[in-house]
């Protein structure tokens, strides 16, 4: 397994234990591939997106970049619901992903949380959220 299979399992690992109610996966998949049960209950799925920054001192080259995470919220609401319903669902995703890195194990401490976008309603009664964050190495 690469190191970045790794790190992204540990990351995966630690966002199910915090919010065990949700499914936690690293696989993307279409709204319309999911079962509707699960779009209900939420899901985040845990994707590698790049990485960079690296230094360019003599021998710093590659290790200790910046590795770029996103996390994808998907969520589904009754039908008959307000617009804002989804919202309000997307809302509670945002809230368990910011105490998600208030509370990182150590292995992780340093991910963070640079910034979130969400549906703004658009797809209901389904929700989406995606957080962009990164994982210092070094």
């Amino acid at each position: 397994m690469s190191a970045l299979s790794t790190r992204m399992n540990a990351i995966q690992a630690a966002l199910a234990a915090m919010v065990p109610a949700r499914i936690v996966t690293r696989s993307l998949k279409d709204f319309a591939s999911r079962p509707l049960s699960e779009l209900k209950e939420g899901i985040y799925t845990v994707l590698s997106a790049s990485e960079g920054g690296y230094s360019h001192y003599l021998g710093g080259m590659t290790r200790d970049g910046e590795h770029r995470v996103l996390v994808v919220g998907q969520i589904a609401v009754a039908e008959t619901s307000e617009p804002s319903a989804t919202e309000d669902a997307e809302g509670l995703m945002i809230d368990e992903i910011k105490a998600f890195t208030r509370a990182l194990p150590p292995e992780l401490g340093s991910l963070t949380l640079t910034d979130w976008r969400q549906s703004q309603q658009l797809d209901h009664p389904y929700g989406w959220v995606t957080f962009d964050m990164t994982l210092r190495e070094g």
